[in-house]
């Protein structure tokens, strides 16, 4: 198992059943796994760690309508998970409380359940009000899912909990600073990192130096890169990742996607438009190689959220998650992405199409001040839902869109 403590951490960086999952097996899931077998067999179990975040796991669920917890089984996830060849695995809030609230299982055993499967490192998300003053009406709503994923991280000895600034609050930087510490001071005492997600509606982070001005200061804090929102920020381009010193990222996330979809806006497109990796027109590869060049060594998460990926089965899902990763990760990059007919979804310059009658989220990014309530999307609020987000949130909660 590789080291996972943050000293280490900031410099370098059998088939299941199936299931709930069985009924949504595409008719290529046989190619698929062939095909990611056969990568895996040519890396010879490439020496990287790769992680599959929340949503690339989780399967016919979607971010923000009312439900966001996993229809499939924790046990079944992670032994797929690990056969395919991730090392690591991303849990989202809601995922947590339901498990432990309708499951009755513990954080302990939540965390021992991964590492029986042999899936050494956790990831754990998501908070968006820690940034507003401790009296915001917000932030005290938002205070029992901080709380459990503190208690999940020592619980699970997670490697690291995601932050970010998704409804766009405009902060003052001293403030900024001092509630990023505040956080990293909560997680410090459970031996975590903190990674604070860049993203395009985060007025305090349009650039990286921006960012680093507030994120810069605690030890066990840094920046939370996906290739997705980098790509969506006309700010920050990839020179300025690789400019970046080791200590300056927690985590990383690499996802596709095209740079013109010919429809909605940024919330849509990102819940519903994103791709494996090889998959769309972006330059992942240059993303991955800007990251190593800026010291940062894994492990490497996949966000993936699509209409099309959630319609795939657990192991079809999976193998074509990792294929992807492994060809912009490993020196199979040349052998997983040759065009040849594989059995899984084609490359194309062209975004698939939402499914006729799809719920689609608002298409603006949100607007607001540190105390007013933002302008929000049609995505629904993170509280007051079954999934286990605090409940009591007051009218004018601002919305989330998904990181």
């Amino acid at each position: 198992m590789p080291p996972k403590r943050r000293d280490v951490l900031k410099a370098t960086g059998g088939t299941v059943a199936l299931g709930a999952g069985a009924a949504g097996m595409d008719e290529a899931l046989a190619e698929d796994i062939d095909r990611a077998r056969e990568v895996r067999q040519q890396q010879q179990q490439a020496d990287v760690d790769v992680l599959a975040s929340y949503w690339a796991h989780a399967g016919d669920v979607k971010p923000f309508t009312g439900r966001e917890w996993s229809p499939w089984d924790l046990e079944n996830r992670v032994e797929m998970l690990a056969e395919v060849g991730f090392t690591g695995i991303g849990l989202y809030h809601a995922d947590i409380q339901h498990m432990v609230e309708a499951e009755g299982r513990t954080l302990e055993g939540i965390g021992q359940t991964i590492r029986d499967a042999g899936i050494d490192t956790i990831e754990l998300e998501f908070l968006v009000n820690w940034l507003l003053p401790e009296d915001d009406p917000r932030r005290q709503a938002e205070e029992e899912t901080r709380q459990l994923l503190l208690d999940a991280a020592e619980a699970m000895d997670a490697r690291h909990i995601k932050i970010g600034n998704i409804n766009g609050y405009p902060v003052e930087t001293d403030a900024l600073a001092d509630r990023f510490a505040t956080f990293c001071e909560e997680a410090a005492a459970v031996d975590t990192l903190v990674g604070m997600e860049i993203l395009p509606p985060d007025p305090n982070s349009q650039t990286l130096d921006q960012a680093l001005e507030w994120v810069s200061g605690p030890e066990n804090g840094g920046l939370f890169l996906d290739t997705w929102h980098i790509t969506n920020i006309e700010t920050i381009d990839y020179d300025d990742v690789a400019a970046l010193s080791p200590e300056d990222i927690t985590a990383v996330e690499i996802d596709d996607g095209f740079t013109d979809t010919g429809r909605g806006g940024f919330v849509e497109n990102t819940v519903n438009m994103r791709r494996v990796p090889g998959y769309g027109d972006f330059d992942v590869q240059g993303f991955v190689d800007a990251c190593r060049e800026a010291g940062f060594a894994g492990p490497w998460g996949n966000e993936i959220l699509s209409e099309e990926y959630r319609r795939r089965g657990m192991e079809s899902a999976y193998t074509h998650t990792y294929e992807g990763a492994l060809s912009v990760l490993g020196d199979a990059g040349a052998d997983t992405d040759d065009g040849d007919d594989d059995g899984t979804e084609e490359p194309t310059g062209t975004p698939e199409e939402t499914p006729e009658g799809t719920e689609t989220p608002g298409t603006e990014p949100p607007n607001g001040t540190e105390t007013g309530t933002p302008n929000g999307t049609e995505t629904g609020t993170p509280d007051g839902t079954p999934t286990g987000t605090p409940d009591g949130t007051p009218t004018g909660t601002p919305t989330e869109t998904p990181e």
